[in-house]
């Protein structure tokens, strides 16, 4: 699992990990039993933390970490590649590459070892092979550091030069295919309305950049300037709506949207007040417009549509063809998408749901984590209450008044604590001899050697909600030495529904 452009996890079976929170500068999992493998393959901005019910580990820069709960509770954290910070409620050590630690006992009272890791096995030479994946793809060297998922495009088509607009990429796909058709539309807490491309290449292409038919080549991918900002978007389309029938918005019974060309401006469908109840939600349809003179690709067969009540059903492989005379007399769409979404809108694929045993310990589970919340925590506004929001307004005029924004002060945000002591302790790399003859406990003198940490604050995470929200932050600092300046994380705070920018380069920010 990518959660971005640096920090990857893989989960061996029978693992129960929750990601807890995922926002701009920190990355925090709860992991209840199992196996995984936390690797950082390139330098970020971003802190992991991997909670466990006794230790919270925190990997260093470039670092690869096997984290194990057997089921007699003992935790083992082997150190592959680079340095972590093991820390528990009695304080924290530092494991070294080639080392493991041990950690048994109580959360309150846990003691450990640090010896010699194990060696490599099947499991670690699945995670070196992905590894080295990722780290030989070409595509990265034509993508701004913000774009991640570039490594899927090597093996799905083919990169070149435009004299007008610079690398871009064109996929291998059926003369027929168009962008934004083979996927549907899923329901995001935050973002609202969000494509899921079937193809395996499909993360990209359709969040950052802009799509054009290029003569000789079929349909290309730019993904914008090489430098600069470039945000995540949950998709870059313009929407519209044509046709009778039975609306599902101001009177249109049909859907459709064009992916944008190359420079042409982004209307995002999100933003402060966006799908809450008591505050009004920017809608705003331009009746006849001619579609085609307000995107390009709307003119080269690049437009996909299904009806409203196919929209609503999450049905959207029942494709209806669009003439000339509809697009002249569509509703162009600015601001909401003015679609209430259903149920059937929040899966994220059409394939039936594989059989699942019952959930286990995460759900019950004390977890430590080093890093505590403050402040205010951003509020989750609730399914029903977002579907209801959105029906009210699309149940009124075709042009409603933006209300007050959501709250934004508290200082919502991650506690800081003091960088770590240099003194020594752990053992070498290839040294079998455990630490202090046998086992310790964390926080306490070894020998001559001074306690590394302060003993942190004792804190229970409790289990987060299904769906966490951007919210301001300030990390903890776990890296020695600053990381370089790591952009492809969005700015936290919602968008306003007005403004934008074209192609690949915004002034917007989008999720991680």
């Amino acid at each position: 699992m990518q959660l971005d452009n640096a920090n990857y996890v893989r989960i061996g079976g029978d693992t129960e990990i929750r990601i807890s929170d995922l926002q701009p500068g920190h990355i925090q999992l709860q992991m209840a039993k199992g196996l995984i493998t936390y690797r950082v393959l390139r330098d970020s901005n971003n802190q992991a933390e991997i909670s466990t019910p006794a230790v919270a580990v925190h990997p260093l820069r470039q670092s690869a970490v096997r984290i194990e709960i057997a089921p007699d509770g003992m935790t083992r954290i082997s150190v592959r590649h680079g340095d972590v910070d093991a820390s528990t409620p009695k304080g924290s050590e530092h494991v070294h590459e080639g080392n493991m630690m041990l950690v048994r006992g109580t959360p309150d009272e846990p003691e450990y070892q640090v010896v010699a890791a194990a060696g490599r096995d099947s499991w670690d030479g699945f995670n070196d092979q992905r590894d080295s994946y990722l780290t030989h793809a070409q595509s990265n060297r034509y993508l701004n550091p913000d774009i991640y998922g570039g490594e899927d495009l090597d093996a799905y088509g083919n990169w070149g030069n435009d004299p007008q607009y610079g690398p871009v990429w064109t996929p291998n796909v059926p003369p027929t295919w168009t962008p934004y058709s083979d996927g549907q539309w899923a329901w995001e807490d935050f973002y609202g309305w969000t494509w899921v491309d079937y193809s395996p290449w499909g993360w990209a292409p359709f969040h950052y950049g802009s799509w054009y038919l290029r003569a000789g080549y079929g349909w290309t991918w730019f993904p914008g300037p090489r430098f600069g900002h470039n945000w995540w978007h949950p998709a870059m389309v313009g929407f519209f709506g044509f046709g009778g029938g039975v609306g599902v918005g101001f009177g249109f019974g049909n859907v459709g949207w064009v992916p944008l060309a190359p420079y042409e401006r982004f209307h995002p469908w999100y933003g402060p007040g966006f799908a809450r109840v008591g505050v009004g939600i920017n809608v705003n349809l331009i009746h006849n417009a001619n579609i085609a003179n307000v995107y390009r690709n709307a003119r080269v067969g690049g437009v996909t549509a299904v009806s409203g009540a196919d929209f609503q059903r999450g049905q959207f492989r029942n494709h209806i063809g669009v003439s000339g005379a509809q697009l002249q007399q569509a509703s162009l769409v600015r601001g909401a998408v003015p679609i209430a979404p259903s149920a059937s809108n929040l899966r994220f694929t059409d394939r039936a749901a594989s059989t699942a045993g019952p959930r286990g310990e995460i759900g019950n589970q004390r977890f430590f984590s080093r890093s505590g919340t403050s402040g205010i925590a951003a509020q989750r506004t609730p399914f029903t209450q977002q579907q209801a929001a959105t029906r009210s307004a699309f149940a009124g005029s075709g042009q409603m008044e933006r209300g007050p924004a959501a709250p934004q002060g508290g200082s919502s945000g991650w506690q800081r604590f003091g960088s770590p002591n240099q003194s020594g302790g752990a053992a070498r790399p290839g040294s079998a001899a455990p630490v202090g003859n046998g086992w310790d406990r964390f926080g306490s003198p070894q020998g001559a050697a001074p306690q590394r940490f302060a003993s942190p604050p004792s804190r229970s995470v409790q289990v987060a909600p299904p769906i966490v929200q951007q919210r301001q932050a300030a990390p903890p600092s776990y890296n020695r030495a600053p990381a370089p300046s790591y952009r492809s994380a969005p700015a936290p705070a919602p968008r306003s529904n007005s403004g934008g920018g074209g192609g690949g380069n915004h002034a917007q920010s989008g999720r991680r």
